[in-house]
Protein backbone atom coordinates (compact mmCIF):
# COMPACT_ATOMS: atom_id res chain seq x y z
CA UNK A 1 0.00 0.00 0.00
CA UNK A 2 1.47 3.35 -0.93
CA UNK A 3 1.99 6.19 1.63
CA UNK A 4 -0.30 8.72 2.52
CA UNK A 5 0.67 12.27 0.47
CA UNK A 6 0.81 15.21 2.86
CA UNK A 7 1.61 18.32 1.34
CA UNK A 8 1.77 21.77 3.92
CA UNK A 9 1.90 25.25 2.56
CA UNK A 10 3.68 28.03 3.73
CA UNK A 11 4.52 31.56 3.16
CA UNK A 12 7.25 33.07 2.61
CA UNK A 13 8.84 36.59 3.64
CA UNK A 14 11.49 38.82 4.36
CA UNK A 15 11.68 41.46 6.90
CA UNK A 16 14.15 44.51 6.61
CA UNK A 17 14.12 45.85 9.87
CA UNK A 18 10.63 46.27 10.34
CA UNK A 19 9.43 45.76 6.30
CA UNK A 20 8.14 43.08 4.44
CA UNK A 21 10.78 43.57 1.55
CA UNK A 22 9.90 42.63 -2.07
CA UNK A 23 11.78 39.00 -2.65
CA UNK A 24 13.49 40.03 -5.36
CA UNK A 25 14.80 43.08 -3.94
CA UNK A 26 14.95 42.42 -0.23
CA UNK A 27 17.89 44.44 0.41
CA UNK A 28 16.87 46.78 -2.23
CA UNK A 29 19.00 45.00 -4.81
CA UNK A 30 19.28 41.29 -3.63
CA UNK A 31 17.15 38.26 -5.14
CA UNK A 32 16.17 35.97 -2.83
CA UNK A 33 15.78 33.45 -5.76
CA UNK A 34 19.38 33.64 -6.08
CA UNK A 35 20.20 33.18 -2.49
CA UNK A 36 17.86 30.34 -2.51
CA UNK A 37 20.02 28.90 -5.43
CA UNK A 38 23.32 29.61 -3.61
CA UNK A 39 21.93 28.26 0.09
CA UNK A 40 20.62 24.89 -1.81
CA UNK A 41 24.24 24.52 -3.37
CA UNK A 42 25.56 25.10 0.00
CA UNK A 43 23.66 22.32 1.62
CA UNK A 44 24.43 20.11 -1.29
CA UNK A 45 28.00 19.90 -0.33
CA UNK A 46 27.32 20.38 3.21
CA UNK A 47 25.05 18.89 5.73
CA UNK A 48 23.90 21.48 8.19
CA UNK A 49 23.38 20.62 11.55
CA UNK A 50 21.76 21.97 14.52
CA UNK A 51 20.36 20.36 17.88
CA UNK A 52 16.64 19.89 18.59
CA UNK A 53 14.30 21.56 20.97
CA UNK A 54 15.19 19.05 23.63
CA UNK A 55 18.46 19.61 23.31
CA UNK A 56 19.45 15.91 23.28
CA UNK A 57 19.54 14.97 19.41
CA UNK A 58 21.01 16.20 16.33
CA UNK A 59 18.94 17.29 13.09
CA UNK A 60 20.43 17.43 9.79
CA UNK A 61 19.50 19.30 6.57
CA UNK A 62 21.05 18.15 3.41
CA UNK A 63 20.74 17.34 -0.63
CA UNK A 64 21.06 14.29 -2.19
CA UNK A 65 21.34 15.72 -6.09
CA UNK A 66 20.91 19.05 -7.43
CA UNK A 67 17.38 20.62 -7.53
CA UNK A 68 15.83 21.69 -10.26
CA UNK A 69 15.57 25.33 -11.32
CA UNK A 70 13.01 26.87 -13.76
CA UNK A 71 14.17 30.34 -13.81
CA UNK A 72 11.84 31.87 -15.96
CA UNK A 73 8.65 30.83 -13.69
CA UNK A 74 10.91 31.26 -10.20
CA UNK A 75 10.36 27.77 -9.23
CA UNK A 76 12.60 25.55 -7.50
CA UNK A 77 12.06 21.92 -6.50
CA UNK A 78 13.52 18.63 -5.64
CA UNK A 79 13.98 16.44 -2.22
CA UNK A 80 15.20 17.76 1.06
CA UNK A 81 16.90 14.72 2.80
CA UNK A 82 16.41 15.16 6.35
CA UNK A 83 17.73 13.48 9.25
CA UNK A 84 18.14 13.02 13.14
CA UNK A 85 20.72 11.16 15.36
CA UNK A 86 18.95 9.89 17.95
CA UNK A 87 19.16 5.80 20.00
CA UNK A 88 21.50 3.34 19.43
CA UNK A 89 19.51 0.32 17.36
CA UNK A 90 19.75 -2.21 15.09
CA UNK A 91 18.61 -2.77 11.66
CA UNK A 92 17.34 -6.14 10.74
CA UNK A 93 16.58 -8.09 7.69
CA UNK A 94 13.35 -9.25 8.49
CA UNK A 95 12.65 -12.70 7.06
CA UNK A 96 16.38 -14.22 8.91
CA UNK A 97 16.11 -11.64 11.84
CA UNK A 98 19.95 -10.96 10.94
CA UNK A 99 21.21 -7.78 11.95
CA UNK A 100 22.77 -6.06 8.78
CA UNK A 101 23.87 -2.67 10.42
CA UNK A 102 24.36 -1.39 14.50
CA UNK A 103 23.79 1.83 14.75
CA UNK A 104 25.05 4.36 17.57
CA UNK A 105 24.06 7.84 17.72
CA UNK A 106 27.23 9.18 17.46
CA UNK A 107 28.38 8.31 13.61
CA UNK A 108 25.19 7.42 12.37
CA UNK A 109 21.93 9.34 11.53
CA UNK A 110 18.40 8.69 10.40
CA UNK A 111 17.55 10.33 7.08
CA UNK A 112 14.44 10.54 4.36
CA UNK A 113 13.93 12.36 1.40
CA UNK A 114 10.91 15.12 1.99
CA UNK A 115 9.65 16.47 -1.42
CA UNK A 116 10.02 20.74 -1.65
CA UNK A 117 8.77 23.16 -4.52
CA UNK A 118 9.58 27.03 -4.01
CA UNK A 119 7.60 29.51 -5.88
CA UNK A 120 9.31 33.51 -5.28
CA UNK A 121 7.76 35.62 -7.34
CA UNK A 122 8.85 39.29 -9.32
CA UNK A 123 8.04 42.01 -7.60
CA UNK A 124 5.81 40.78 -4.30
CA UNK A 125 6.42 40.21 -0.98
CA UNK A 126 5.26 37.06 -0.92
CA UNK A 127 6.72 34.00 -1.42
CA UNK A 128 4.95 30.39 -1.31
CA UNK A 129 6.62 26.64 -0.54
CA UNK A 130 5.28 23.70 -0.71
CA UNK A 131 6.64 21.13 1.13
CA UNK A 132 6.00 17.04 1.98
CA UNK A 133 4.88 16.41 5.53
CA UNK A 134 6.25 12.78 6.41
CA UNK A 135 4.27 11.14 10.63
CA UNK A 136 6.82 12.25 13.18
CA UNK A 137 9.19 14.10 10.41
CA UNK A 138 8.10 17.77 10.28
CA UNK A 139 11.12 19.43 8.21
CA UNK A 140 9.95 23.23 8.71
CA UNK A 141 11.73 23.21 12.44
CA UNK A 142 15.20 22.05 10.26
CA UNK A 143 14.46 24.49 6.87
CA UNK A 144 13.30 27.48 8.89
CA UNK A 145 16.70 28.32 10.95
CA UNK A 146 19.24 26.87 8.41
CA UNK A 147 17.89 29.85 6.02
CA UNK A 148 18.23 32.51 8.32
CA UNK A 149 21.53 31.14 9.19
CA UNK A 150 22.68 31.11 5.63
CA UNK A 151 21.37 34.54 5.23
CA UNK A 152 23.40 35.93 8.12
CA UNK A 153 26.80 34.05 6.95
CA UNK A 154 26.06 36.07 3.45
CA UNK A 155 26.23 39.12 5.03
CA UNK A 156 21.98 39.77 5.44
CA UNK A 157 22.35 40.64 8.89
CA UNK A 158 19.23 43.16 8.72
CA UNK A 159 17.14 40.46 6.94
CA UNK A 160 15.10 37.83 8.47
CA UNK A 161 13.29 35.45 6.36
CA UNK A 162 9.70 34.30 8.07
CA UNK A 163 8.04 30.95 7.05
CA UNK A 164 4.08 30.86 8.18
CA UNK A 165 1.34 28.38 7.77
CA UNK A 166 -0.63 29.37 4.89
CA UNK A 167 -4.56 28.37 4.72
CA UNK A 168 -5.08 25.91 1.83
CA UNK A 169 -8.46 27.64 0.26
CA UNK A 170 -9.59 24.22 -0.90
CA UNK A 171 -9.43 21.96 2.38
CA UNK A 172 -11.55 25.09 3.92
CA UNK A 173 -13.93 24.75 1.14
CA UNK A 174 -14.02 21.47 1.01
CA UNK A 175 -14.74 21.52 4.48
CA UNK A 176 -17.22 24.28 5.07
CA UNK A 177 -19.20 22.84 2.13
CA UNK A 178 -19.59 19.40 3.31
CA UNK A 179 -18.64 19.60 6.82
CA UNK A 180 -20.63 20.54 10.12
CA UNK A 181 -20.03 23.87 12.19
CA UNK A 182 -19.33 22.87 15.57
CA UNK A 183 -17.75 25.80 17.45
CA UNK A 184 -17.52 29.35 17.07
CA UNK A 185 -15.45 31.70 19.64
CA UNK A 186 -15.75 35.51 19.15
CA UNK A 187 -11.86 36.90 20.42
CA UNK A 188 -11.36 40.20 22.11
CA UNK A 189 -8.12 41.47 23.47
CA UNK A 190 -9.72 43.48 26.31
CA UNK A 191 -11.62 41.65 29.52
CA UNK A 192 -13.60 43.86 32.38
CA UNK A 193 -11.44 45.39 34.77
CA UNK A 194 -13.93 43.54 37.23
CA UNK A 195 -16.16 40.69 37.10
CA UNK A 196 -18.36 42.74 39.03
CA UNK A 197 -18.66 45.80 36.50
CA UNK A 198 -19.18 42.79 33.74
CA UNK A 199 -22.31 41.19 35.23
CA UNK A 200 -24.16 44.75 36.96
CA UNK A 201 -22.97 47.59 34.29
CA UNK A 202 -24.65 45.86 31.42
CA UNK A 203 -21.17 45.49 29.61
CA UNK A 204 -20.56 49.15 30.27
CA UNK A 205 -17.45 49.25 31.47
CA UNK A 206 -13.66 50.02 32.05
CA UNK A 207 -11.58 47.53 30.38
CA UNK A 208 -8.09 46.22 31.08
CA UNK A 209 -5.34 43.76 29.15
CA UNK A 210 -6.45 40.26 28.60
CA UNK A 211 -8.37 37.59 26.52
CA UNK A 212 -12.29 37.62 26.63
CA UNK A 213 -14.39 34.64 24.52
CA UNK A 214 -17.45 34.54 23.80
CA UNK A 215 -18.20 30.67 22.72
CA UNK A 216 -20.95 29.13 20.71
CA UNK A 217 -20.72 25.25 20.30
CA UNK A 218 -23.07 22.05 19.46
CA UNK A 219 -22.38 18.45 19.87
CA UNK A 220 -24.46 18.13 16.58
CA UNK A 221 -23.75 21.29 14.44
CA UNK A 222 -24.34 25.22 14.16
CA UNK A 223 -27.12 25.95 12.42
CA UNK A 224 -26.49 26.15 8.13
CA UNK A 225 -26.98 30.52 8.51
CA UNK A 226 -24.14 30.38 10.64
CA UNK A 227 -21.92 28.64 8.28
CA UNK A 228 -22.75 30.88 5.41
CA UNK A 229 -22.17 34.23 8.05
CA UNK A 230 -18.47 33.14 8.56
CA UNK A 231 -18.31 32.01 5.37
CA UNK A 232 -18.86 35.40 3.93
CA UNK A 233 -16.34 36.93 6.92
CA UNK A 234 -13.88 34.18 5.68
CA UNK A 235 -13.85 35.82 1.88
CA UNK A 236 -13.02 38.94 2.66
CA UNK A 237 -9.13 40.21 2.89
CA UNK A 238 -8.23 39.86 6.71
CA UNK A 239 -7.52 43.43 8.17
CA UNK A 240 -6.28 44.07 11.95
CA UNK A 241 -9.46 44.03 13.63
CA UNK A 242 -12.76 42.10 12.31
CA UNK A 243 -16.07 43.81 11.92
CA UNK A 244 -18.98 41.81 13.60
CA UNK A 245 -22.28 43.25 11.75
CA UNK A 246 -24.60 44.14 14.69
CA UNK A 247 -22.38 43.46 17.63
CA UNK A 248 -21.49 46.66 19.70
CA UNK A 249 -17.30 46.33 19.41
CA UNK A 250 -15.02 45.27 17.03
CA UNK A 251 -13.36 41.56 17.97
CA UNK A 252 -9.65 40.89 17.20
CA UNK A 253 -10.56 37.11 16.15
CA UNK A 254 -13.26 34.64 15.24
CA UNK A 255 -12.56 31.24 15.49
CA UNK A 256 -14.51 28.57 14.26
CA UNK A 257 -14.16 24.74 14.29
CA UNK A 258 -15.38 22.55 11.22
CA UNK A 259 -15.73 18.70 11.44
CA UNK A 260 -15.69 16.17 8.45
CA UNK A 261 -15.76 13.04 8.61
CA UNK A 262 -15.00 12.91 12.24
CA UNK A 263 -11.99 15.29 11.62
CA UNK A 264 -11.80 18.70 12.81
CA UNK A 265 -9.93 21.63 11.91
CA UNK A 266 -9.97 25.10 13.49
CA UNK A 267 -10.00 28.21 11.55
CA UNK A 268 -9.23 31.51 12.28
CA UNK A 269 -10.57 34.89 9.94
CA UNK A 270 -7.58 37.16 11.00
CA UNK A 271 -4.61 34.78 11.51
CA UNK A 272 -5.66 32.24 8.68
CA UNK A 273 -1.52 31.24 9.22
CA UNK A 274 -2.82 29.52 12.68
CA UNK A 275 -4.40 26.90 10.39
CA UNK A 276 -2.13 23.89 10.24
CA UNK A 277 -1.06 23.60 6.47
CA UNK A 278 -1.30 20.15 5.40
CA UNK A 279 -3.77 18.49 2.45
CA UNK A 280 -3.96 15.07 2.15
CA UNK A 281 -3.39 15.05 -2.34
CA UNK A 282 -2.56 10.96 -1.95
CA UNK A 283 -5.45 10.12 -4.60
CA UNK A 284 -4.57 12.89 -6.95
CA UNK A 285 -1.13 11.81 -7.10
CA UNK A 286 0.70 9.26 -9.61
CA UNK A 287 2.66 6.33 -8.04
CA UNK A 288 5.43 4.39 -9.56
CA UNK A 289 6.40 1.09 -7.66
CA UNK A 290 4.69 2.66 -4.68
CA UNK A 291 6.97 5.74 -4.47
CA UNK A 292 4.75 8.92 -5.90
CA UNK A 293 6.12 10.35 -9.30
CA UNK A 294 7.91 13.56 -9.24
CA UNK A 295 6.10 15.08 -11.84
CA UNK A 296 2.68 15.10 -10.30
CA UNK A 297 4.21 16.01 -7.06
CA UNK A 298 5.15 19.45 -8.78
CA UNK A 299 1.92 19.54 -10.82
CA UNK A 300 0.07 18.95 -7.46
CA UNK A 301 1.88 21.56 -5.57
CA UNK A 302 1.04 24.18 -8.72
CA UNK A 303 -2.26 23.97 -8.08
CA UNK A 304 -1.67 24.34 -4.53
CA UNK A 305 -0.02 27.39 -4.73
CA UNK A 306 -2.67 28.50 -7.80
CA UNK A 307 -5.96 27.97 -5.53
CA UNK A 308 -3.88 30.44 -2.32
CA UNK A 309 -3.03 32.48 -5.26
CA UNK A 310 -6.55 33.42 -5.94
CA UNK A 311 -7.41 34.51 -2.24
CA UNK A 312 -4.39 36.24 -1.49
CA UNK A 313 -4.43 40.22 -1.13
CA UNK A 314 -3.25 41.97 -4.72
CA UNK A 315 -0.91 44.15 -3.22
CA UNK A 316 1.16 41.16 -1.57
Amino acid sequence: MSERILLSSYSIKIKNNKDFAYLSAFNDVDDFYKVLEKFLDFILKNVNELTDRSGEHKIYLTLEEKPKFLKKERVCYGYFSSGISGDDYKVKELATNTTVLNVDRTNHASFRDVFFYFYIPQNKSLGYLILQRKKNFGIKTKLHPALNSFLINEGYVNNYLILQNIIHISVYQQMMKLGKLKKVELVKNKIPDSLEDYVNNDQNYKQTKGTFRTSFSSRISLPEKWKTYIDNLMRKEPNETVEIDGLDDNFTELEFQLDLNGKQKTFYIKNRHRVQPDIDVTNSIEFENDIPKTESLVQNSKELIDDILNLAPKNA
